[in-house]
């Protein structure tokens, strides 16, 4: 109980944790590689090919929990907002189901990280922990902490995507007003715009100017799906009863449309024009809960890590190009 409510107190009460915490997390893992020797020995893991190499990992290694711990709290801070609006419009009950953070979840999360930190993420013979130097140590445990921050994230973010997608099978849906749901298009967006900055902050890596796929390959295998689910889980039980109200409508016009007095006097052709009018307008409405603003918004943040790899890549291009 006094772990969960320090976990709520440092999210969602302590309103200036988030820029305490990020830099304090940025600090401690500084220390940590400084004291290790990382920072200024040189003497890196075998898989690293250059010293700007890894200088870039320690950058990377250093920079990216911090940024998880930014976002972890930022982004449910954003959710809770989203799910009072929704609550406030609607009598649901999301803003309680937004605040609860199991620690069940908080471990599950650690653990997940970690085995696919250990056996996935980091080079063979680096999981003979105790076997190795000092420095490639060090590595390994940034390597780890990465993943347990990164499937804390996740599973919060998770857990929101659910709630808000059990809400959206109880909030009333007009298909020709839908400005009550956009909320639900919010929170997904809030995720995919998270991720994207994620990806463009792991460009760190490359300061030796080489961009190696390996090394995002790793991540995009679960950030790249995880984006997705993001983005569409919340709205997708709101798509479905829209896809089902706009049918309904749409067989009820057409049924109207075959009724309809197709005679040609003023009052027949203005009754039958407004069913084909409204018929071509039904059939026009979309049945995701997003307006093109959120749509815009979306590919952009998805196109922003392509770009920044590319950059990253024409860079290591020019660079050979001046030296050769």
């Amino acid at each position: 109980m006094c772990m969960r409510n320090t976990v709520y107190f440092l999210v969602f009460e302590w309103k200036h944790s988030a820029y305490v915490l990020a830099p304090a997390t940025l600090m401690l893992l500084a220390l940590f590689f400084y004291l290790s020797g990382t920072l200024y020995t040189g003497n890196y893991p075998w898989y690293l090919a250059t010293p700007q190499e890894g200088h870039g990992m320690i950058t990377l290694l250093i920079t990216i929990p911090s940024f998880v711990v930014l976002c972890t709290i930022l982004g449910n801070r954003r959710s809770l907002e989203l799910a009072q609006i929704i609550d406030a419009a609607n009598g649901t009950a999301l803003t309680q189901a937004v605040t609860q953070m199991p620690i069940k979840h908080l471990l599950l999360g650690c653990l997940i990280g970690f085995l696919y930190a250990t056996l996935v993420n980091i080079p063979g013979n680096a999981l003979n922990f105790f076997e190795t130097n000092t420095q490639e140590r060090s590595f390994i445990v940034g390597q780890c902490l990465i993943w347990v921050f990164l499937g804390v994230l996740l599973f919060y973010r998770v857990r929101v995507a659910r709630a808000f997608r059990e809400a959206s099978e109880r909030v009333p849906v007009d298909i020709y007003e839908t400005t009550n749901l956009k909320p639900f298009a919010q929170i997904g967006l809030l995720d995919v715009l998270t991720i994207a900055a994620g990806l463009v902050l792991s460009t760190v890596q490359s300061m030796d100017f080489s961009f190696r796929p390996d090394n995002y390959s790793k991540a995009l295998i679960i950030l790249i799906p995880a984006m997705f689910f993001l983005a569409t889980y919340p709205m997708s039980g709101l798509h479905r009863r829209m896809q089902a109200l706009k049918q309904a409508e749409l067989d009820k016009l057409g049924k109207l449309i075959s009724a309809a007095d197709k005679a040609i006097d003023d009052a027949a052709m203005h009754k039958l024009e407004v069913l084909l009018q409204r018929r071509e307008r039904t059939s026009a409405l979309p049945t995701w809960p997003v307006d093109m603003a959120i749509v815009q918004r979306f590919l952009f943040y998805i196109v922003i890590p392509p770009l920044a790899w590319v950059g990253a890549a024409l860079v290591e291009f020019a660079v050979d190009q001046f030296i050769g």
